[in-house]
């Protein structure tokens, strides 16, 4: 395919091309033909205004000539090998089917009893992860709950938000992501406080606003100045 390609890029000059004329009829011409006839043409003139004798056509254009029967001929040449070379490949592949098949069937195989594998340990370690939470929940609410808030919750159990603080205690942003809220926690300890509490604003009476004037000539006792 490579060697294909590159013959026709270096000798493109001598494929033939379709092309419009002056009454909008498709013609075939060679580039190289057209070229060589055109400085021809030239040479002629020269020739003739010199009183020279013309050159030989015959002789300037059977090289060229020669070139395009030779693109002719080598291009379905080209593509006929690339056609085998094709056609060896893809029965050498078929020969390969069965047992690159089987081979592959093998490896799914293997595939499968891995990721069997790893699924029952995610389901024993997601049970585990299920009982230490209903243990830490029994002790946080002092007995009142033994499962973990979000239990059978129809939009998940979040327990994969589960995140302890440097102190050991369940960090704040995870007891809320966990549902662990004030009406649970009754035993104090276990839970990061909430590491930025929500200030009580006072109630501020605002003072009517006065306005400054230069001169208060003119204006009424209750006006504000």
């Amino acid at each position: 395919m490579a060697k294909l390609e590159t013959y026709r890029q270096e000798n493109a000059r001598y494929a033939p091309r379709k092309t419009l004329n002056a009454l909008d009829q498709y013609v075939y011409h060679v580039p190289a033909v057209r070229e060589a006839e055109r400085d021809l043409r030239e040479q002629e003139i020269e020739a003739a205004a010199a009183g020279k004798a013309l050159s030989d056509r015959d002789k300037v254009l059977r090289p060229i000539l020669a070139k395009v029967d030779e693109y002719k001929r080598m291009v379905p040449a080209l593509e006929a090998l690339v056609t085998m070379a094709r056609n060896e490949y893809e029965d050498g592949v078929r020969e390969e089917l069965v047992p690159m098949g089987l081979k592959e069937a093998r490896n799914a195989a293997q595939a499968r009893d891995a990721w069997e594998k790893a699924y029952r340990a995610m389901e024993l370690a997601k049970a585990e992860l299920e009982r230490h939470a209903g243990l830490f929940t029994w002790c946080v609410s002092a007995g009142d709950m033994d499962t973990h808030p979000r239990y059978g919750h129809s939009q998940g159990d979040n327990l994969e938000c589960w995140e302890l603080a440097k102190d050991g205690k369940l960090t704040w942003n995870a007891s809320q992501a966990l549902d662990y809220g004030e009406w649970l926690v009754k035993t104090p300890g276990l839970i990061e406080p909430n590491p930025a509490p929500s200030v009580t604003e006072e109630f501020n009476h605002n003072p009517k606003p006065k306005y400054y004037l230069a001169k208060a000539e003119g204006y009424g006792d209750n006006w504000d100045h």
